[in-house]
């Protein structure tokens, strides 16, 4: 599967085939072939690598960078995302990833989980080559605001009193976090000054925003087999996203999605109703304008960026339209 890296002028094909290199290669997974192969299918249909893209994007603000390094800090950062999936897929509970079986249905949910942690030892194991302490703490944070983000999302599970700037600093820990990291790890290889690098911080934040609000959007919105999970799946979850939260300000919504917690009833036809009325409703159009909002800001960051702008907004384009 074609991602984005060829569509902004990077070597794909090198980065595939390092990326598949790293695991294929792995004298850790020498005898566990059947589950080696799962994994280097799983990478091989991975997405559009738009967390690699991010950081080769920001190589280029530096002009002493070996090609190796570049796409080697791409790969891992890749791994460090296929990692937080895996990890996501088990607590979500899903079933399907762009329409292909998660590893926990495909094997069962402890050797999911061991996947999901070599993945994330073989991405320290890449980052670590690198000798520069900003970058060790910049994922070391990467890290810690991922779990917190997630640990947040639990805390607040059916919780229909969410407000919006909870949800905002949810969003901006489980997406933005990532795509912070790969901008700040690429400026940091091409030693950026700290300016640029809390430019790059902010930069990565309002498009993760941006493009997790689009997600809780389609989520009510999107075809479902194109999405690969069916229409509702998070709110069923008791993942309380933008839309639910605009579509709570309704109080006839906000009991009927109260009662049927209290009645602990989620596969009641009641709640496939409910999510049409948020997927018809004006809460669908709030969103898209928050969305917009946080599209509007990365692009008058980005500014600050000339030789990178360009590319910004092309990807920008890409994702939100």
């Amino acid at each position: 599967m074609m991602g984005y890296l060829t569509k902004f002028g990077y070597d794909e094909r090198y980065f595939n085939d390092l990326l598949i290199q790293t695991i294929a290669e792995d004298p850790v997974l020498e005898k566990e072939d059947d589950l080696k192969t799962s994994l280097c299918e799983l990478i091989a249909n991975g997405g559009k690598r738009i967390r690699p893209l991010f950081l080769l994007m920001a190589t280029e603000l530096g002009d002493k960078i070996s090609k190796e390094d570049r796409y080697l800090a791409a790969v891992a950062i890749e791994l460090l995302h296929l990692s937080s999936l895996i990890h996501d897929d088990i607590i979500d509970h899903s079933s399907v990833r762009h329409n292909v079986l998660t590893l926990h249905e495909r094997y069962n949910k402890t050797i999911a989980l061991k996947l999901g942690n070599y993945t994330l030892n073989r991405s320290l194991e890449l980052f670590a080559s690198f000798p520069f302490p900003p970058l060790h703490l910049q994922l070391a944070d990467t890290m810690k605001q991922l779990c917190l983000g997630e640990l947040q999302q639990q805390d607040n599970l059916f919780n229909f009193n969410l407000s919006l700037e909870d949800y905002i600093k949810k969003s901006d820990q489980k997406t933005g976090t990532l795509i912070s990291a790969s901008l700040v790890i690429g400026g940091i290889l091409a030693h950026a000054n700290e300016e640029k690098l809390d430019e790059l911080k902010k930069l990565g934040s309002s498009i993760g925003i941006a493009y997790q609000i689009k997600d809780d959007i389609l989520d009510f919105s999107g075809d479902s087999p194109r999405l690969g999970k069916p229409v509702g799946h998070d709110l069923k979850e008791g993942v309380v996203t933008l839309p639910t939260i605009f579509a709570l300000e309704d109080d006839l919504l906000k009991d009927d999605l109260s009662q049927i917690y209290q009645q602990c009833n989620w596969d009641t036809p009641l709640l496939d109703l409910l999510c049409q009325r948020i997927s018809h409703g004006e809460s669908i159009k709030k969103s898209e304008e928050l969305c917009q909002t946080y599209i509007n800001i990365t692009r008058s960051i980005a500014k600050n960026f000339p030789l990178l702008q360009p590319k910004i907004n092309h990807l920008i384009s890409l994702i939100f339209n």
